[in-house]
């Protein structure tokens, strides 16, 4: 009989742990298991790429989320009960308590039940609501802040049979807010369906870069954790050198508008292209000569990979989890986290088309067949 394995997840929106869950989906034998996915949010951005034969299962008949309102509500649903649900949720979350426990669970009792995510009530609904022999809960951070929910994650997280880090420096995080669950920490990398992202690199895209300039590409969300302002002081420098380039920025977040008013006030408006959310990045990266990764903090960067597997050059500074990614055989470049030591990085790679073809036709090599990284899955969900 097939195993049954529910993965929870905050929603299959745009970004990179979205991106890392269809991507592991789509892999994943599925004549081994039977799969269902539990949103907690009704985000679909990335839906249409998810290939597998899995379950994905309505937010709505489930959980509830306190972005939306009672009218809101009741467009989706109806039923006296389930109003009334609603609204004492609603209470019990304004009070601090413990609203997640008033969400139904599937039916079915699971084999594993995966917290695919360690942010709101995932991890605690996993644990609370959820039937399932075992449980493991993904954490993709890079750092650890003991905020608010510490308190629920010291009492929640050793319930689970095993925290899942997406990197050994990912690990260590987890290690240091807590130690009393050192050994109950495994590390596990994020896989790649790398033929699909060949094939979606092939498609069209929006923008194309002007003829003979050094064409540069970033993607992530628009937030200070991904270096949007190191981007800017970069570009701007790159300006002044007389440099031709343009670099296009894929991705959306909470910094667009300024982001966009930086580069009006900095004169960048030829040169650094905010072109949004898309659901397929890889014809963007594709066209790049070098892939950039300014960011501050990362657990276990899915671009970067990305990028590889697009045998781009990659320049990254040195965060969680690149070290691990990068061997120190040609197959990038990691930096400082500052403008000097990336902007050199960026010009050394500008100035040297033979060390850019060194580099993409080591990454060719180092990126052939599957991912390996799938097997460390199947062991832990068939223990």
């Amino acid at each position: 009989m097939k195993k049954k394995i529910l993965f929870c997840c905050y929603g299959l929106g745009i970004g990179g742990i979205e991106r890392c869950l269809i991507n592991l989906l789509n892999v994943l034998d599925t004549s081994r298991y039977e799969i269902d996915v539990l949103p907690m949010n009704p985000e679909w951005d990335l839906l249409p790429n998810l290939r597998a034969n899995v379950t994905v299962l309505q937010p709505f008949d489930y959980v509830m989320n306190t972005t939306d309102t009672i009218k809101e509500f009741k467009s989706k649903k109806k039923g006296l009960n389930l109003y009334l649900r609603y609204i004492a949720y609603r209470v019990i979350n304004k009070w601090g308590k413990k609203p997640w426990k008033l969400f139904k669970a599937p039916e079915k009792e699971y084999d594993v039940a995966i917290a695919y995510a360690h942010i709101g009530y995932v991890p605690y609904y996993v644990i609370d609501c959820i039937h399932a022999k075992k449980k493991y809960m993904w954490h993709h951070e890079g750092r650890y802040l003991k905020d608010v929910h510490y308190s629920l994650d010291k009492e929640y997280y050793p319930q689970f049979n095993a925290l899942v880090a997406v990197s050994n420096d990912d690990r260590n995080v987890l290690v240091e807010a807590f130690p009393n669950l050192e050994n109950h920490i495994k590390v596990l990398y994020n896989v790649l369906d790398r033929e699909d992202i060949r094939k979606k690199s092939l498609e069209p895209c929006s923008f194309n870069y002007l003829p003979g300039v050094l064409k540069l590409a970033t993607v992530g969300r628009l937030t200070h954790q991904k270096g949007p302002d190191l981007l800017l002081q970069i570009a701007s420098n790159l300006k002044s050198m007389n440099i031709a380039f343009q670099w296009c920025w894929v991705g959306d977040g909470d910094l667009m508008e300024y982001f966009k008013s930086e580069i009006q006030r900095l004169g960048l408006t030829e040169v650094v292209i905010p072109v949004g959310n898309q659901t397929n990045p890889y014809p963007y990266m594709s066209q790049c000569d070098i892939y950039v990764q300014p960011s501050y903090y990362e657990a276990y960067c899915t671009t970067t990979l990305e990028a590889q597997v697009l045998t781009k050059p990659v320049i990254t500074t040195d965060v969680y989890g690149m070290r691990e990614q990068f061997c120190g055989e040609g197959d990038g470049i990691i930096t400082d986290i500052n403008v000097e030591s990336i902007l050199n990085a960026i010009i050394t790679l500008a100035k040297n088309k033979e060390m850019r073809a060194k580099i993409s036709c080591n990454l060719k090599e180092k990126m052939r067949g599957s991912d390996e990284n799938l097997e460390a899955y199947y062991d832990l969900f068939d223990e």
